[in-house]
């Protein structure tokens, strides 16, 4: 049985084809798309690797938040390279994150970084696939 608290639901409509609309009890939405044509959403690999960045990031921000300093931007590029046949699932993804955050350093962003991609990301925690990432500054330390 599941912790209390730790239950999550949510409900998948179907729209047409392979068109999808996911949406959890409080409200929230999410197009799924699968067409190869004019497209209304991400497909569930897409967002599943949406969900791989935000998961981190979100506890980046945490980390930069409680250090006090300004975040002034920061973006997550995801690439992930899939198994050949059925199911094709990610075997590695690769994340690069885009930090500007003055007076953050580069070993303190790589920390930071790893303790929310390998410690903290439930997402994370949840796939096969080998995750690893690069820190990029953009400001000067």
């Amino acid at each position: 049985m599941a912790n209390p608290g730790s239950t999550k639901n949510t409900t998948v409509f179907h729209l047409d084809g392979k068109r999808f609309l996911g949406r959890t009890p409080d409200g929230q939405q999410l197009m799924i798309d699968g067409e190869s044509y004019a497209k209304t959403g991400m497909n569930p690999m897409e967002v599943l690797l949406n969900a791989l960045g935000a998961c981190a990031a979100f506890d980046v921000v945490e980390m930069i938040r409680k250090r006090r300093l300004e975040l002034i931007s920061y973006r997550v590029e995801l690439e992930g390279d899939r198994a050949g046949g059925t199911p094709s699932y990610y075997t590695d993804i690769r994340a690069v994150h885009h930090i500007n955050a003055p007076g953050l350093k580069q070993e303190m962003a790589e920390r930071f970084v790893d303790l929310a991609t390998n410690k903290y990301c439930s997402v994370a925690s949840s796939l096969r696939a080998d995750i690893t990432f690069d820190v990029v500054l953009e400001h000067t330390p």
